[in-house]
C-alpha cells in the first residue's frame, strides 16, 4: 500500500504515465478527493474576480452573462467547499440571482442561463438550509433569492410533452445536444427542490403541469435517456472535448441528488462515458472522429477546460485546473470512475494496438434553433438506420480516426453531426502534434456535411463533398509542434513524430503549399498547411509505428510503392498496411476495404478490446486485463 502511495503522489506531481497503472488503478481513483482538495486550497483565501459581463452576441437577445455567472458559482463553491468567507459566498450567489431578476431576458438566452443554474441547485442541496453536507452555509435569504430566476426559467422551458419519452425515445433534441441535457437537468432538478417547498409545489408551469407531475416526468425521461444512449452512443456530438464535458456536467446532479433508479443510470452512463473517452486519447489529448469541434479548436487540444479538469480530477492527467464554474459539478460530486476506465485512461503503452468501431446517431431532421431555450422544434434523429461507422486506429505511438460517413446530401443529417465534423491523427510525444486533412470552412470556423472519408488501420483516404454547406478549400493542416519539418518526395510529404511516420499524398492534380495566414484573431499554432490544387482531389493520410517499420527511408520506400489508380470515378488504393481499398469520387456508391462495402450499420454500437456493446441491447462490457465492469441498463 506504501508503494501505491508514493506511484500516487508521482501522478499528482507530475500527470505523467507510470510503468504499472494496471496495479495502481484504484489508488488513483482513490486519489479523486486529494486533488479536487488541492484545486480548491490554491484559491483559499483569493477575493472574488468578477468575469466581465459581455453585450448580447446578436440584436435583441440578453446580455452575454456565462463566464460572469461562471466565476460567481466558481467563487461560492470554493468558500463553501473550504468553509470560509461565507458571507462573501453568500453575497456573490445573491448578486449573480439578482443580475437575472433585472435582465429577465438574460434567462431565457440560450448562451448564458442554464449553463450554470445546475451549479447553483447543487450548491443549495449540499449546502443550502437542509443541505446534505454542511447546513445552513447558504443562508434561508440568499436560497430564496438564488431560486427566484430559475423558477423563471423552468416554468417556461420545462414542459410534460419535453419530457414524454414514449414517442420521441429521448431522441428529439432541443437547440444542441449539450444545450438540451443541460436544459432538462435544471428543469429536472428545480423540479425536484420546488416539490417540497411551500412557495412553489403548488405553483403551475406554464404547461400547467405542478412541480411534483415535472419531477415525476423528467426521473422518468431521464432514464430511458440513459438506457437509449447505451443501446445506440452517448453523443451525437462526437468525442466534442468542449461539448461532451458541458453535454455530461449536470448528469452529476442525478448521480448525487437522484432516486436510487436516477442514481444508478446516472452512474453508468458516466462510466460508459469516461470508458468512451479514455481508450481513444493519449495523454488526454482525444484522438478519432469528432463533430462539432470548430475549425480552430480542432487544430489543438484545450488543456485547460473540456475534459482536461475531469483527466485531473479522476486520472491525474494534466496539470492542476484553477476553480472555474463550470467543472464544480464533478468536483464536488461524489462520483468515481470504476478503476478498469482509469487503467485504460492510463496505460497507453499497455493498451497495445487496437480498433475501435462505433455507431453514433447522425441522420434526422435539424429542428429550429432559436436563440432561446424555449425552442420548441426540436431536432428529431432518425435512429432506424446507420450513416455513419466511426473509425479509429488506435497505437501507443498515435491515434488516427474518422467518422466514415456515406455522402449523403445535407438535408440528410441532424446539424448537430455534420457541423465540424474532424477527422486526423494525434501522436503521443511532448506537445501537440497533429496532422488534419479537412474542409475549411470559409468564416473559419463552421462547415456542415464538409467531407467524407474510408479508413483502415493507419491509412485513411478523404474527399471534399459537393453538397457541403460553409466549406472552402481542402487543407491538410501539419503542426510544426512535434513534428519535424515537412519534405516533398515524389511529390508525397513526409513528416516524423516521436513515435511513428507520416505520409500525405493528394491523388490527383498535386498542392501547393498555403502562404500568408488564416483570418482570424484567434491563435493559430504554427504549422505547415497542404492545399489540394483540384479542391476535389482525394487526400490519403498514411501513419505507421517506428516499431513497424526499419527506419524511416524504409517507411518512405513502403509509401512509394503504393500505386493510386484512378479509372473514372474510383480510386483504388493498396496501403503501407497491405489492404486494397476502393473509393467512389463521384460519391454514388460506399468505398470498399478489402472487398467488402463499408457498413455504415454495424452490430455493435461499441466495438475495441475495451468496449463493446451490441446496438440497441442496452449492456455495455466494459474491460482491461482481468478487470471487468458490465453496465446493464435495462434494469
Amino acid at each position: 500500500m506504501k508503494i501505491k502511495c508514493l506511484v500516487l503522489g508521482v501522478v499528482i506531481a507530475h500527470g505523467t504515465a507510470i510503468l504499472s497503472w494496471a496495479e495502481t488503478a484504484e489508488a488513483v481513483v482513490a486519489g479523486f478527493d486529494q486533488r479536487a482538495d488541492a484545486m480548491f486550497r490554491a484559491d483559499s483565501g483569493k477575493p472574488l474576480k468578477r468575469a466581465k459581463k459581455q453585450k448580447p452576441l446578436e440584436p435583441g437577445r440578453g446580455n452575454y452573462v456565462r463566464a460572469y455567472s461562471y466565476s460567481m458559482v466558481g467563487f461560492a463553491a470554493r468558500c463553501l467547499y473550504l468553509g470560509e468567507m461565507l458571507d462573501e459566498a453568500n453575497a456573490a450567489l445573491a448578486e449573480n440571482a439578482q443580475h437575472y431578476l433585472d435582465n429577465p431576458l438574460d434567462i431565457n438566452d440560450r448562451d448564458s442561463f442554464h449553463w450554470h443554474a445546475g451549479i447553483v441547485m447543487r450548491l443549495i442541496e449540499m449546502y443550502g438550509t437542509h443541505g446534505s453536507k454542511h447546513a445552513g452555509r447558504i443562508s434561508k435569504e440568499t436560497e430564496t433569492l438564488a431560486l427566484k430566476p430559475i423558477w423563471e426559467y423552468v416554468k417556461k422551458v420545462s414542459s410534460l410533452a419535453k419530457a414524454d419519452h414514449k414517442k420521441s425515445k429521448t431522441w428529439h433534441i432541443y437547440l444542441s445536444e449539450n444545450h438540451h441535457a443541460m436544459s432538462f437537468t435544471v428543469c429536472w432538478q428545480f423540479s425536484k427542490i420546488a416539490k417540497d417547498k411551500s412557495e412553489y409545489k403548488e405553483l403551475k408551469y406554464d404547461d400547467g403541469g405542478t412541480a411534483a407531475q415535472h419531477y415525476k416526468a423528467w426521473n422518468d425521461y431521464f432514464v430511458t435517456y440513459c438506457l437509449e444512449r447505451a443501446r445506440k452512443s452517448p453523443c451525437i456530438e462526437m468525442m466534442s472535448d468542449g461539448y461532451n464535458s458541458t453535454l455530461i456536467k449536470g448528469f452529476y446532479n442525478f448521480y448525487d441528488f437522484g432516486d436510487p433508479q436516477v442514481k444508478r443510470s446516472a452512474g453508468m452512463l458516466l462510466d460508459l462515458y469516461f470508458a468512451y473517452w479514455a481508450q481513444e486519447q493519449i495523454n488526454g489529448v482525444s484522438g478519432g472522429g469528432k463533430s462539432r469541434v470548430y475549425f480552430l479548436k480542432g487544430l489543438k487540444q484545450d488543456r485547460s477546460h473540456g475534459n482536461a479538469p475531469l483527466a485531473w480530477l479522476y486520472f491525474g492527467i494534466g496539470n492542476q485546473p484553477p476553480v472555474y464554474g463550470h467543472d464544480m459539478n464533478a468536483a464536488l460530486s461524489d462520483y468515481r470512475p470504476p478503476a478498469v476506465v482509469a487503467d485504460i485512461a492510463l496505460d497507453v503503452k499497455g493498451r497495445g494496438r487496437y480498433e475501435v468501431r462505433q455507431r453514433p446517431q447522425g441522420l434526422g431532421a435539424t429542428g429550429r434553433p432559436l436563440k432561446t431555450a424555449v425552442t420548441k422544434v426540436p431536432s428529431m434523429m432518425r435512429t432506424d438506420g446507420g450513416g455513419i461507422l466511426r473509425y479509429s486506429y488506435c497505437d501507443p505511438a498515435f491515434i488516427i480516426g474518422t467518422p466514415m460517413t456515406e455522402a449523403r446530401p445535407l438535408k440528410d443529417w441532424a446539424a448537430i453531426s455534420s457541423q465540424n465534423r474532424w477527422q486526423g491523427v494525434v501522436f503521443s510525444g511532448e506537445g501537440d502534434a497533429r496532422i488534419v486533412p479537412i474542409v475549411r470552412p470559409k468564416d473559419n470556423r463552421v462547415a456542415l456535411n464538409a467531407q467524407w472519408s474510408v479508413q483502415s488501420k493507419g491509412s485513411l483516404i478523404t474527399q471534399k463533398l459537393k453538397h457541403n454547406k460553409g466549406g472552402a478549400e481542402m487543407i491538410v493542416w501539419i503542426s510544426s509542434e512535434g513534428l519535424t519539418a515537412p519534405a516533398e518526395e515524389e511529390g508525397v510529404v513526409f513528416v516524423e513524430a516521436e513515435g511513428a511516420y507520416a505520409a500525405i499524398r493528394v491523388a490527383k492534380g498535386g498542392f501547393k503549399w498555403m502562404k500568408g495566414e488564416y483570418k482570424t484573431d484567434r491563435f493559430i499554432p504554427d504549422n505547415a498547411t497542404m492545399i489540394p490544387n483540384d479542391q476535389y482531389a482525394p487526400v490519403i493520410l498514411e501513419v505507421m509505428a517506428k516499431t513497424d517499420v526499419a527506419d524511416f527511408d524504409a517507411f518512405k520506400a513502403k509509401v512509394k510503392a503504393c500505386e493510386v489508380r484512378v479509372d473514372g470515378a474510383l480510386l483504388s488504393y493498396k496501403t503501407i498496411y497491405g489492404d486494397q481499398l476502393s473509393f467512389d469520387t463521384s460519391g454514388k456508391k460506399a468505398p470498399k476495404i478489402n472487398g467488402k462495402t463499408v457498413n455504415y450499420a454495424p452490430e455493435n454500437v461499441f466495438e475495441s478490446p475495451f468496449l463493446n456493446a451490441d446496438y440497441d441491447r442496452g449492456v455495455v462490457t466494459i474491460s482491461k486485463g482481468e478487470r471487468k465492469k458490465v453496465l446493464d441498463f435495462r434494469k
